[in-house]
């Protein structure tokens, strides 16, 4: 069983950092001129290419809290805590 890439960058030793996350920089630069190349080529809304990067992150990375997400007014207040 893999460990999370959490579980790994928390125990990771500084000096291993660059040399992990430098191959992951690579793919990702890659993935964001396209997406950036579709955007200008309007293949692509800015939003949507805003998302699709969000997610090359966090798949990469392994944060589901880097996905952009749209929240309704309607969402927020719904989870706002009424004031006294």
């Amino acid at each position: 069983m893999t460990t999370s890439l959490v579980h790994q960058y928390a125990s990771m030793a500084p000096g291993d950092f660059g040399k992990n996350i430098e191959p992951k920089w690579q793919v990702a630069g890659e993935l964001v001129a396209s997406v950036r190349t579709a955007v200008e080529k309007k293949q692509l809304t800015p939003l949507d290419g805003a998302r699709l990067i969000s997610s090359i992150a966090a798949t990469l990375f392994g944060y589901d809290e880097f996905i952009l997400r749209e929240i309704s007014p309607e969402t927020l207040l719904a989870s706002a805590s009424p004031r006294r």
